[in-house]
């Protein structure tokens, strides 16, 4: 019987020690837990679709959030009923079937920070820091990792790059251009480049052709003899963004960060200040808001807006300048730009995308109220990035406020 009752004590102790260091095991884990968790977050951006299909009227026709955050070299490239967007450390696919309802059909973690994405044929060119993902995208719903390609020293962190003819074009922060064969993910050359002089980069297979400001290819060609042979890089250098398309070179001036965009025309002799177009967009939306205004009083004045080094002015069919005062950075500085037709389409920062017409004209100057034909505001959002299709664009956002 004492034999019994021994043991039976003895049990009882040595059950109670080991639930004693069990509750102790786990307040410990659950402090620790505690001290080392850090908050998930869940949303980060958003994906808008705007139909377009009147450009005087666009409308947002749906949303859908991101999981992850969106920084300035993000971006959105459409191919067919496909959108194509790169986030922080990802690659989104969204399906465009239904303008209404887009949804989100895959998305890719990559091991390290990326930028943005170009697509040529079915595969998706997206930059990290020193080298570039290519990714298979002939199955949209399932895109793979194809190869990856690294610059080559001397090097620095990869600032933009372009793809053309089946070659691949990486600038570096350094103003090396790294040229690449991509059909056999070959390295072929590094050159320097000049980043003050250098306004474009001309490229036919490995042979690249830097056209600096100081040529004298600028005196002997028009813009017309220059865009018709298709072959201009979008890399930018001495300018912040760089787009090209048949009948348009446009370009931002490092000089006017806040909201100015540089037409080369077509019908224009090239690098002479005088035949450049200079977009102020704050001064432009002002003028389209005060003529909204006046068409609504009936009081329309006829203006021309003319941007010029010495500042902004109003021309009125007399020529007679006046200044006119606006309020600064109502839009904010322009995150990105496309050229859609004769349609430019202009993001800028405080949450604004606009519409305006590029006109094919030999007069130097429009009315600006046939130029700006919209502006559609997105509200607390923050477009980083914009893709154009046939009746819809599509705006990359960020949430949060950005310093």
């Amino acid at each position: 019987m004492h034999t019994i009752l021994a043991k039976s004590t003895f049990a009882f102790v040595i059950a109670t020690l080991i639930v004693i260091i069990n509750m102790g095991c786990g307040l410990s884990v659950f402090k620790q837990s505690r001290e080392t968790a850090t908050p998930v977050k869940t949303q980060g951006s958003t994906f808008i679709v705007v139909d377009t299909t009147d450009v005087k009227n666009p409308i947002v026709a749906s949303s859908i959030p991101l999981p992850f955050r969106v920084d300035s070299n993000n971006n959105v490239v459409f191919s067919g009923q496909y959108a194509y967007i790169t986030t922080t450390q990802h690659l989104h696919v969204v399906n465009l079937a239904d303008g209404q309802h887009p949804s989100l059909v895959a998305s890719m973690p990559f091991p390290d920070k990326v930028g943005s994405a170009k697509l040529s044929g079915k595969r998706l060119f997206i930059a990290g820091s020193q080298e570039i993902y290519i990714v298979d995208v002939s199955n949209p719903n399932h895109p793979s990792l194809q190869s990856t390609t690294r610059t080559i020293a001397p090097l620095g962190p990869i600032k933009d790059f372009d793809v053309h003819n089946a070659y691949l074009y990486v600038m570096d922060t350094g103003y090396y251009l790294h040229i690449f064969d991509v059909g056999t993910v070959k390295f072929v050359e590094a050159m320097p480049v000049s980043r003050s002089r250098l306004v474009g980069v001309r490229a036919t297979g490995e042979f690249v052709q830097l056209i600096q400001s100081e040529s004298s290819y600028f005196s002997q060609h028009t813009w017309r003899e220059i865009l018709d042979r298709q072959d201009l890089l979008e890399l930018s250098a001495r300018y912040e963004k760089l787009r090209v398309s048949e009948d348009y070179l446009l370009f931002t001036s490092r000089g006017h960060p806040t909201g100015v965009i540089t037409v080369a025309r077509e019908d224009h002799q090239a690098w002479d200040g005088g035949q450049f177009e200079h977009y102020n967009m704050e001064i432009y939306y002002s003028d389209y808001l005060r003529t909204k205004e006046n068409k609504r009083l009936n009081t329309q004045e006829i203006a021309d807006v003319v941007v010029s080094s010495g500042g902004v002015a109003v021309n009125n069919l007399d020529r007679w300048h006046r200044r006119i005062d606006t309020q600064a950075n109502i839009l904010g500085p322009i995150t990105d730009f496309q050229i859609s037709r004769d349609f430019l389409y202009v993001s800028n920062l405080n949450g604004f995308l606009s519409i305006i017409h590029l006109f094919k004209t030999n007069r130097p100057f429009q009315r600006d109220e046939d130029r700006f034909l919209s502006v559609t505001p997105l509200g607390t959002l923050h477009p980083m990035s914009i893709a154009v299709g046939e009746n819809y664009a599509g705006v990359l956002c960020d949430l949060d406020d950005l310093k």
